[in-house]
């Protein structure tokens, strides 16, 4: 009586923790805490970002506590976990060169906090865990979104432009949720085919109505942010999908020929296709018929690279370059004029060299590169192995277009989960 007692109290703590890591994620993706907040925020604005701070804060203690708790191995830290680590650490300590370190300190904190939550996420349970809670903790903002679009709430339309935004006050936001619960959900289709578990096709069919749900709201976002980011996903999901079909049909590639050339290959592909699609993404929006207003962000980036040759080696501390004049006299003795009620560079790679300079970006390069290289076996032992490069280079596919490598924030999460794997499972293709 007492094991079955200790057995259905070990179930309960199971489901509450389940039941916390939807909370955790759904409110990372800021949509809802937004919104909760956001009657008061007409009240009074300098309180209320106080009042988001804490709730951000409060929602992930857990994640730490249980991260503690359950501790970090001393070979994922002696690895590129403990890269990651560091790079959060350069951040944090680049406060005390910061152009305004009192922004710098709250920045890198958040970029920590965060961090250590996604290595929560990563320690604590299998890939298909993991999938099947980000996939439903997208959910609830995407619900409500459409409930809001449909019964005509304030700002939830942009009726100039067509595009929906629901409850997260940019299509740029509500999109990427919408991306993932949409990718989340085809993983978990992957997984079902192939393994054929009992019920399978209704759950399929479950899984289908969601997509449709998750793809019509990302179309009508019209964000070109996170359509470019699914292609990249389903590059390289095609890529490691073709290297496991090799591997299945018997030929024979060693664990050295793996390291030495499909890994740099693979490497040297997606950051081409990357860097293509950011540097000419003007052109293919004008193919393609897209929003050309979205270009503008060129300048942008083009006066965050004067920045960052500025302070190319230390940079000007984490998140601090576009929230000080420093910054924009030296662009403007640079030649460029001064861009008004601009605050942000509108690309996480940018935000990284700016604030970390280049020791800082090679720093996370060599984390994003050597975790991959540690996780190789996992494409072929894991049903869905390739959701580890594909979710990888989906964020960082966006954050080229988008400042998603900030605290706070699902997308940076989803990152450092993804490059510090997962829990193994028991059942194993």
């Amino acid at each position: 009586a007492v094991r079955m007692l200790d057995l259905k109290s070990h179930q309960i703590l199971t489901w509450l923790e389940y039941f916390y890591v939807v909370v955790l994620l759904s409110f990372l993706t800021q949509g809802p805490v937004l919104k909760i907040w956001e009657a008061s925020g007409y009240i009074d604005a300098g309180i209320i970002s106080n009042t988001k701070f804490s709730t951000y804060l409060i929602v992930q203690i857990p994640a730490l506590l249980l991260l503690f708790r359950r501790g970090i191995p001393a070979s994922l830290l002696k690895g590129p976990v403990g890269v990651l680590l560091a790079f959060c650490a350069w951040m944090f300590i680049s406060t005390f060169w910061s152009t305004f370190s009192s922004h710098s300190l709250v920045e890198s904190f958040t970029l920590t906090v965060t961090c250590l939550a996604g290595l929560y996420i990563a320690r604590s349970f299998t890939l298909l865990q993991q999938l099947t809670l980000f996939l439903v903790a997208m959910q609830p903002g995407l619900v409500v979104s459409w409930y809001a679009v449909r019964n005509n709430w304030s700002g939830a339309v942009n009726f100039d432009e067509n595009y929906w935004i629901g409850i997260y006050f940019n299509r740029n936001s509500l999109a990427p949720p919408a991306a993932l619960g949409f990718l989340a959900a085809l993983a978990l289709a992957w997984v079902l085919i192939v393994r054929r578990p009992k019920y399978w096709a209704v759950f399929l069919c479950v899984l289908l109505d969601v997509m449709l749900l998750d793809l019509g709201l990302l179309i009508r976002s019209k964000s070109s942010t996170s359509i470019g980011a699914m292609s990249v996903f389903v590059f390289v999901w095609g890529f490691w999908t073709s290297v496991r079909w090799l591997h299945r049909r018997k030929v024979v590639i060693s664990k050295s020929k793996m390291l030495e050339v499909v890994y740099p290959s693979f490497v040297l592909g997606v950051t081409i296709i990357t860097w293509f699609g950011f540097r000419y993404q003007q052109r293919l929006l004008a193919i393609f018929g897209g929003n050309l207003d979205f270009t503008g962000r060129t300048l942008l980036w083009r006066y965050s690279w004067v920045g960052f040759s500025g302070k190319p080696i230390f940079g000007w501390g984490w998140m601090s370059a576009w929230q000080t004049p420093e910054f924009f006299s030296f662009a403007q003795f640079k030649g460029w004029l001064p861009l008004i009620n601009m605050h942000w560079s509108h690309s996480g790679v940018m935000d990284v060299l700016l604030g970390g300079g280049l020791i800082g970006a090679g720093l996370l390069v060599l984390a994003i590169f050597w975790s991959g290289a540690r996780q190789l076996e996992r494409v072929f032992t894991q049903t869905a192995g390739q959701w580890t490069f594909a979710a990888t280079w989906f964020v960082i596919a966006a954050s080229t277009q988008e400042s998603f490598i900030v605290g706070n924030h699902f997308l940076w999460l989803l990152l450092v989960a993804s490059m510090a794997g997962s829990r193994n499972e028991t059942i194993e293709v």
